[in-house]
């Protein structure tokens, strides 16, 4: 399935959502669920109007393979902070390359660390990329009610492709909405932007879904319902703190939150 390109630099214009959007065919360790949300006016994810899926690490178990092909890099860098990280991660895969080169000097160039990234990553989401458990089925039952859905991711589109055809799951995502494309990082608001306007849903009834703090932090405070997958990992958990209205460690426990048999 080919999905459409945003133009560079675009994101307001309807022409620009109407090349991206591929609309969805309607017919077609630790458990537990943690809400952080109280109180008579908490929201219900079962009433939910869309959804907002990272990728890697939610949809897709593919963190193990970006720890290995980042490792020379990050060795290279030296010491960073968490939000150093965060900043690289959340960042469009060649803004992301040329802070590494720029301002660490990583690489002969921002070009060979791109290279280096594609050269072991890309055939890695091709062959070997395994889903998280659970996150087809689910993402099949949620286009099955007629729920669209989105993916928001840092990788290219060339890796999401890649690694959820290889699952089954592309179509049932109305659209993949890369930071490279959308020219903006998962720390701005921009790009949720982007993601809602495709879900064609009011803000307020969008839910997304992450593994990371520091982009489940950045939606909470864009005003979306967030849930924060914590896999079992209980540092990642006690991060969810104050930002993920839901916390959950797998698509099991999400299931039984939305109702899912």
């Amino acid at each position: 399935m080919i999905f459409g390109r945003l133009p560079s630099g675009a994101f307001a214009a309807h022409a620009a959502f109407a090349m991206l959007v591929k609309t969805t065919n309607a017919d077609g360790a630790r458990g537990g669920v943690r809400t952080d949300c109280k109180g008579e006016g908490m929201a219900n994810i079962a009433e939910a109007g869309g959804f907002i899926f990272d990728c890697d690490g939610t949809l897709l178990d593919t963190i193990g393979a970006w720890d290995r092909a980042e490792r020379d890099l990050f060795s290279q860098a030296g010491p960073m902070t968490t939000d150093q990280e965060d900043e690289i991660h959340a960042a469009p895969i060649e803004r992301a390359c040329a802070i590494l080169h720029d301002r660490y000097g990583v690489g002969a160039s921002a070009r060979d660390v791109l290279d280096h990234l594609d050269g072991m990553l890309l055939p890695y989401y091709r062959d070997e990329a395994a889903e998280l458990p659970g996150a087809a089925a689910f993402v099949r039952a949620i286009a099955a009610r007629g729920i669209p859905c989105v993916v928001v991711s840092s990788s290219p589109r060339r890796y999401l492709e890649a690694g959820l055809a290889r699952h089954g799951m592309l179509d049932s995502f109305r659209a993949l909405v890369s930071t490279d494309e959308v020219g903006a990082s998962k720390q701005e608001r921009k790009i949720y932007d982007v993601a809602t306007d495709v879900l064609g849903c009011p803000r307020e009834a969008v839910w997304a879904v992450d593994d990371a703090p520091y982009a489940v932090a950045a939606m909470h405070g864009f005003g979306l319902h967030t849930v924060g997958m914590a896999s079992g990992d209980a540092d990642r958990d006690d991060r969810f703190a104050g930002t993920a209205d839901l916390v959950v460690s797998s698509y099991a426990d999400l299931s039984r939150a939305m109702g899912i048999a």
